[in-house]
């Protein structure tokens, strides 16, 4: 694929500064990043032929339909558009989805933007983990991503005997090469001590063995070979691409090496036609959200189950900058941040910068032909995998990524979200899930006191829980249901000090959290849940346990009727023996639902040019943001014009209004509130335009008829004494 004619190069990279609380609304981030891209690239939006977007889900940033939301400030109006997401593995992804694009033929380029603002999320960004896990099986637990992060450390530390010293040197590495970075959120010369000493979340995670949150956004410029020699003095090639994804059933796989990154390097490696890659790539830009990742991932890109290679680099000093294999030259997610989509991209155009000689204080001495990026995401289960190759190893000589200093990034940091105008937000989102035949008979198990598994016929698998089809027979039916044993081995665990929403327990308490592999079920078939009755320091991988039930009268048929797990006492019978069972037929009886619900709030910045729009409303006063390229007046006020492509000062490019001379271009009777209650009297919205601008303003019109507004009809913007659309009202 390296010699097609379809060839596809990296011409343009862009970036925000990553931060904990940026004062830019997800747009304006987006649109940021877009403009330096497009200038590295040589181009303009009308230049741009597609638009990729990723950016992970939406509960993150809690808009719904983020892909379309973000579509203004992505550069995607009125092109080809399409938003793509798999968790954390979006942004290796997302280059991927473009290479598709361009390799095609269709389009001689594609824009890629990957974006997260997750600071929305109240109290803590980690709550919207809780929603990737299985509704029914896991949600119930309150289980969060950290826990998860911390069960498959433990079980990486146990197969590959590291201990927890050793794999706190990935993260001295890491957030020492990011002090070259301007993006880096926290870059800083640390040492193994120091990451040891770091406040106990969840063990044997520590707070500086795992990355921080973050907002940001990054941008590429994807070409064809013609346009690439063109506008590229050093252009540097997408030579192969790869990813998969393993089934979302974690619990039925062992933890400790990621098949699913493996297979995707191997698919990569076999595009690029390298037979020895460990000898062949120069830098590794792993995915590492937590220290043990980087490694954990390294073992798959090295394609090697033993992960002996692994250790003897790390432990050599290999993964130092200088050493023979760097690792995160970039500073990766421990370093520079971690805004989810916008990570894995960042280490695209790390890529990009170290094989055209662009990374400034972090260029690595050496030679360097050829690297690779992988990232990972959702429940243990995406590979993504991009490798580039220097074009013949020429160095770009001049460029202003090789001098970039943080503060030519964009990117405002805020102590708080309560000091630039916000909005607080507390949806109420119900869902009521169905549980179809086979999750019904598993959790009608537990109403009994049962744990209960379905056997493929094929590969003769019991399979936790129960399904009617094996997704790895060709998806066969399978309608064979056993009562199995509830005892079983610890796989692996954490004990943890935070609750989902990443709080602290206090008081001392601990939730040990484990894997249970069930009696009478194959290696590594169980379930998570709860261990109890026992001291947080004697529990062990390898220890017996027994479910614990909550009494018959109180069970409802939920994984929770399963209180707790404890350890196996010697009086405990150990000879049961799977028992086949009829399967529950679905009746009005039978078949129930799940109730949930998405337990965020968020709270929304109005953005660097809705701070202004407030501001000045708050004194009566209407302003627009004028483009100087397109010769239009766009309010509300904007950071960058949509149709340009460019930055917008609000302020210094503020254009004053007119406020008492708005037109009412279309409006609606509200009889009911969001959630459909009877309002005590109808309210009239509308969208009004004003003379001389582009856009509308929405809001509420004060009237004492209804009956009487029309379209056309002026009105005057009222000074607002508070931020929302709420309090924007006309007259």
């Amino acid at each position: 694929m390296s010699n097609s004619a379809n060839r596809v190069g990296v011409i343009g990279a862009g970036m925000t500064r990553f931060v904990r609380r940026a004062k830019e609304a997800p747009g304006e981030l987006a649109a940021k990043a877009v403009e330096m891209a497009l200038d590295d690239a040589g181009l303009t939006i009308n230049d741009i032929d597609a638009v990729c977007h990723g950016t992970a889900p939406d509960a993150f940033d809690g808009v719904h339909m983020k892909g379309e939301h973000l579509i203004a400030g992505s550069g995607g109006v009125n092109k080809p558009y399409s938003r793509h997401f798999v968790g954390g593995g979006t942004g290796v992804f997302s280059p991927i989805h473009g290479w598709m694009h361009v390799a095609s033929g269709k389009f001689k380029n594609c824009l890629i933007v990957a974006e997260e603002k997750m600071s929305p999320c109240v109290p803590h960004p980690a709550g919207a983990f809780l929603t990737i896990f299985d509704h029914t099986t896991e949600q119930p637990l309150n289980l969060t991503l950290l826990h998860i992060f911390a069960i498959e450390m433990c079980r990486f530390m146990h197969k590959y005997g590291y201990t927890e010293e050793e794999l706190a040197r990935v993260s001295v590495i890491c957030k020492k090469n990011a002090l070259g970075h301007p993006a880096a959120q926290i870059a800083k010369e640390t040492n193994v001590e120091e990451v040891m000493n770091s406040p106990l979340l969840s063990w044997p995670v520590k707070r500086l063995d795992i990355s921080p949150t973050s907002d940001g956004a990054v941008a590429i410029v994807l070409a064809n070979e013609e346009i690439t020699r063109k506008h590229c003095k050093a252009p540097a090639y997408i030579d192969g691409v790869g990813f998969r994804l393993d089934t979302a059933y974690w619990c039925t796989r062992d933890l400790a090496y990621p098949e699913y990154v493996a297979n995707a390097a191997g698919d990569a490696y076999r595009m690029a036609d390298l037979s020895n890659p460990e000898k062949e790539i120069d830098f590794w830009e792993p995915y590492d959200p937590f220290d043990y990742k980087a490694l954990h991932h390294m073992n798959g890109l090295l394609q090697d189950p033993t992960g002996k290679r692994v250790k003897e680099l790390l432990l050599s000093g290999a993964f130092e900058k200088d050493g023979s294999h760097p690792l995160c030259p970039s500073g990766g997610a421990l370093g520079v941040g971690n805004p989810i989509a916008a990570t894995g991209l960042m280490k695209i155009a790390e890529l990009y910068f170290q094989l055209t000689g662009q990374a400034g204080a972090r260029q690595l001495q050496k030679t360097v032909q050829r690297g690779i990026a992988q990232a990972w995401g959702d429940l243990m289960q995406v590979g993504t995998v991009v490798i580039m190759n220097a074009d013949k190893g020429t160095v770009s000589t001049s460029n202003k990524w090789k001098e970039m200093k943080k503060e030519d990034l964009p990117g405002t940091a805020l102590k708080s979200a309560k000091d630039v105008p916000f909005i607080d937000y507390q949806p109420d989102i119900r869902y009521s899930w169905d549980n179809g035949m086979a999750l019904t008979t598993y959790l009608e198990g537990f109403k009994a006191g049962k744990i209960r598994g379905s056997r493929c016929p094929s590969c003769k698998r019991m399979m936790i829980p129960a399904r009617a089809f094996c997704e790895e027979c060709n998806l066969k039916e399978v309608n064979d249901y056993f009562d199995l044993p509830d005892t079983g081995i610890i796989k692996t665990f954490t004990l943890s000090n935070v609750d989902w929403d990443s709080s602290m327990l206090g008081d001392g308490k601990v939730n040990i959290f484990a894997v249970i592999e069930i009696d009478g079920t194959q290696e590594n078939m169980g379930l998570v849940h709860r261990l109890m009755e026992v001291d947080p320091k004697d529990v062990k991988v390898g220890m017996r346990v027994k479910a614990v039930w909550k009494p018959e009268k109180e069970r409802t048929g939920s994984i929770t009727d399963l209180d707790y797990f404890r350890p196996l006492l010697k009086s405990d019978a150990t000879d049961v023996k799977p028992v086949r069972v009829k399967p529950v037929e679905l009746d009005s009886v039978t078949a129930k639902s799940f109730p949930g619900k998405i337990p965020l709030d968020y709270r929304y910045t109005a953005g660097v040019a809705g701070v202004k729009f407030y501001e000045d409303l708050a004194q009566g006063k209407l302003t627009g943001t004028e483009c100087s390229c397109c010769n239009t007046v766009h309010i509300p006020p904007t950071a960058f014009c949509e149709k340009c492509m460019v930055s917008l000062d609000s302020d210094g490019k503020a254009k004053e209004l007119d406020p008492d001379k708005g037109k009412i271009v279309g409006f609606t009777v509200v009889t009911e509130d969001r959630s459909g209650e009877p309002l005590a009297k109808p309210e009239v919205m509308v969208q009004v335009g004003f003379e001389g601008a582009t856009g509308t303003i929405f809001g509420k019109l004060e009237t004492e008829d209804p009956s009487k507004v029309k379209t056309g009809m002026g009105v005057a913007l009222q000074a607002s004494r508070e931020c929302g659309p709420n309090h924007l009202i006309f007259k």
